[in-house]
Order: C-alpha cells, then structure tokens, then sequence
C-alpha cells in the first residue's frame, strides 16, 4: 500500500554511509498512521563501517497524526536496527506493516530492535536540533541525519493505495523479466549541492530484483569503494550542514533525489569508519 514510487531514491539515498536515521518528516497532509507505519522498501544494509554498533540492517518508521493541523508536534520517527548484516525483512516481496517491525526477525536471523527515536515537533528540517534518544548500543547520534518531507508509507489501515511508474531503464529490465535476482550497481560519482565529484574506486552495492523492484540494498563500506564514497562525501559537504545528493552509476543511470530531501553530515562520525 504505497502512494508514489520514489523507492529507488529514497534507497540509494540511504546507501552515503551507515548509520542514517530519519530525523524530519512531514507525513500526509490530513493522514494519521494507524499506529507505525513502515517506510516503504527503505531497509539498508552495512558492513564494514568500523563500529560493531552501527553494522547491520536497518528499517524505518513513522507514527503522527496530521488529522486537524499541519505538523503533528508529537510526530515520533524510529530507527530499527538488526545486528545481522543483510538479515532484511521480506519488504519488497510481502511489505510489513510498520506495527510489525520490532521485535521481528529478518531472513538471516537476528531481530530489528529500537535504535533512535526521534521526535520532530515542527514542520521543515531541524536534524540534530530535534530530541534524539537512543537505545541498547546505538551511538548517542546517528552519522547522519535524513529530512524528508514525504514517504511511502506502508500501514494497516489501508488508505494508501497502489501507484506504480516507470523511473527507467533498470525498472523496464525488472519488470520484462530482462534482470532477476541479484545484481551490482557501481556508483563512480557522488552530486552535492549540483556539483559532481568522481570517486575512485568505484562503490559497489549488490541488490536484489524482486520482479517488480530493486530491493534489499547492501554496501560494504570496509572495501576501497566505500572508503571512498565515504572519503568524497567528507572532502566535498560541511558537517553538519544540510544539502541536497545524488548518485551517478557506471553505464550512465543516475538518481538525483527529490529538492525535498535534504541530508547533514557528522563528520566527526564519518572520520571513524575511515
């Protein structure tokens, strides 16, 4: 139950780095979640970041209620993290609720538990100024933190419906059947603020097919690739500072993300993954 498809975006936004946590979110516009609902094929993988507290899976979810004012100012928006690297849950085949995330196991064992909550009393982005708690091992804050002012939403009481679109070439293959099951994507440039920057070596990231989407993205960020993803992003942003991103690809595919969509850097973070 999804109202638009920006999945791809909103995925590959959340392979930068590990660590990422939704800190701004708008929500729907009259809408209130029947309790959390799943953002929608938005779990990542990471390894290799250095830190046994921030390897793993990770899935997101919201809980407001817009009914009645603009911005929910009791708007709560959770990170789940799985200690096991690529233990996803099965989004992108049988899409779980967001009520059904804690405590729930992902296909290679381990259990999403509470990792941050935050909560986001106002409209716009705020990041780091909004209240951040963790729980079990989590940092005290996340690597970096995500604006969005809307999401697919995935949510019991079936108000959002079904709306597909074509976002391109990858998309066509999926969809005639051309490519199934796992491939690899090699991102070779990274474009911050509308400047591109190239990085070498490239940054691998293997994902699945499910026939309908690109699911189930995983980045080892311990490899040269992802040094230096992680390497450029540091080189080229301000900490902390919002801007906006997107990604460039080997064969010419790339995503830019929505101008909604804003992310902040602690750099300080990043420099231990190095």
């Amino acid at each position: 139950m999804t109202r638009r498809f920006l999945a791809l975006g909103v995925a590959l936004l959340a392979m930068m780095t590990a660590g990422c946590a939704i800190t701004d979110y708008e929500g729907y516009s009259g809408h209130q979640t029947a309790s959390e609902a799943k953002f929608w094929a938005a779990e990542i993988a990471f390894s290799g970041t250095g830190d046994p507290a921030l390897d793993g899976t990770y899935a997101y979810t919201a809980k407001y209620n817009n009914v009645g004012t603009s911005h929910d100012v009791n708007m709560k928006l959770y990170t789940y993290r799985n200690p096991v690297v690529a233990s996803f849950s099965r989004d992108g085949q049988i899409d779980r609720d967001g009520d059904n995330v804690q405590g729930r196991a992902g296909i290679l064992g381990g259990k999403f538990q509470p990792y941050w909550t935050v909560t986001d009393p106002a409209p716009g982005c705020q990041f780091y100024a909004n209240r951040i708690s963790r729980q079990g091992q989590a940092p005290a804050i996340p690597p970096i933190a995500l604006c969005d002012t809307v999401e697919e939403e995935i949510d019991n009481d079936l108000e959002l419906q079904t709306s597909f679109a074509s976002t391109g070439d990858l998309l066509a293959q999926i969809w005639s059947g051309a490519l199934t099951g796992g491939f690899t994507m090699e991102v070779n440039g990274v474009v911050i603020n509308g400047v591109e920057f190239p990085i070498s070596p490239v940054a691998s990231i293997g994902a699945t097919a499910t026939g309908t989407r690109p699911a189930r993205f995983s980045v080892d960020l311990s490899q040269p690739g992802g040094q230096a993803l992680i390497q450029t992003i540091l080189a080229n942003t301000p900490d902390r500072m919002p801007v906006s991103f997107g990604l460039r690809f080997e064969g010419g595919m790339s995503v830019d993300l929505p101008a909604r969509i804003k992310a902040v850097f602690d750099h300080a973070s990043l420099q231990k993954m190095l």
